[in-house]
């Protein structure tokens, strides 16, 4: 099956739904759901009370017993759709131009006219998708590979021209298996082996054990003393779970004096004007996050978006308009 065929089967019975409701403090994925209605509305301006209705259309803000009750929740349901509106808003000032809705006032958004949709809002709207793969099941494998391959593009840009770049997952040039993979990286980044607990890998196994990016910049000697990145590339509305899986690498390797810097790339935005600390901040230990923002921040050129699947489906999105029943 093409991915042309793959996404019109996907989008002949498509319907938007949230799904199973994040509690009301993760705002962020309300947020990317605002945004998703928004570009399936094609260019039709969403308010929060539309947000609210079908909200309650989807059976996630239930009815009340009493009326007492009842007029208390709509309150707070109004109070909780604002706050996520003002968080759309903040969005559209910090990303500016690569944003690519339109909001209107304090409550209102819709998705920027298709003439003026630039390929920096395509990739914003990819990374969109790439949170939600919940929604988009189906093509979740096209997502989550073309993530790891933007997310390659981005710590390129981040590092210095001479540094070391190398995909350790799906689109890994390395091969064999986990141990074999392994090996072969120590021997690239002139580190040696830690065998007391490189010896519990699975001989059998090809999972590259939570790696998926590594970056380091190389010294024309032999010390394994460098400035590296070791980097998990996830999608999942979980990935703070996958936080410390770079970790074992400290115990697989010998690094002389200095730990790698270990990294977390996820579509998500977690930055705002508001506050110098990280929605979410409180899952986030000693790790280098790139969000959405930040991951923005490092695309400097969009060529490479050109050739992803996952281009194509955006411009099917675009061309996209939900039935209104």
């Amino acid at each position: 099956m093409t991915f042309d065929t793959k996404i019109t089967n996907f989008f002949a019975k498509f319907t938007l739904e949230l799904g199973t409701p994040p509690t009301r403090n993760l705002t962020y994925l309300y947020a990317d759901y605002i945004e998703l209605v928004s570009l399936i509305s094609n260019q039709n301006f969403i308010s929060s009370t539309d947000i609210l209705d079908r909200l309650k259309d989807e059976g996630i803000i239930k009815q009340r017993l009493s009326d007492a009750d009842q007029s208390e929740a709509n309150d707070e349901d109004e109070s909780f759709i604002d706050g996520v509106y003002r968080l759309i808003l903040e969005r559209s000032q910090m990303f500016g131009d690569d944003y690519p809705f339109e909001i209107e006032g304090i409550n209102k958004i819709k998705l920027k006219n298709k003439d003026v949709i630039s390929n920096r809002n395509k990739i914003y709207l990819y990374l969109l998708l790439a949170s939600s793969l919940n929604i988009f099941s189906d093509l979740q494998s096209e997502l989550t590979t073309e993530f790891e391959n933007l997310c390659t593009e981005v710590l390129k840009n981040f590092l210095p021209k001479h540094a070391i770049i190398k995909s350790f997952g799906k689109n890994s040039s390395y091969r064999g298996t986990a141990v074999e993979k392994i090996k072969a990286l120590a021997e690239d980044m002139k580190v040696p082996i830690e065998n007391d607990a490189f010896d519990e890998i699975s001989t059998k196994g090809t999972q590259e054990k939570g790696l998926d990016l590594v970056g380091w910049v190389p010294f024309n000697d032999n010390v394994p003393n460098l400035l590296s990145i070791l980097a998990q590339c996830a999608c999942g509305k979980e990935w703070y779970k996958k936080l410390g899986e770079t970790s074992r690498y400290n115990n697989y390797f010998k690094f002389h004096r200095l730990k790698p810097i270990h990294t977390i790339f996820i579509p998500y935005n977690l930055v705002s004007f508001n506050k110098s600390i990280f929605i979410k901040n409180d899952e986030i230990d000693n790790r280098l996050l790139f969000e959405r923002k930040r991951i923005m921040n490092y695309i400097w050129t969009t060529d490479f978006f050109s050739t992803y699947n996952s281009k194509t489906l955006i411009d099917f999105c675009l061309n996209f308009e939900e039935d209104i029943v």
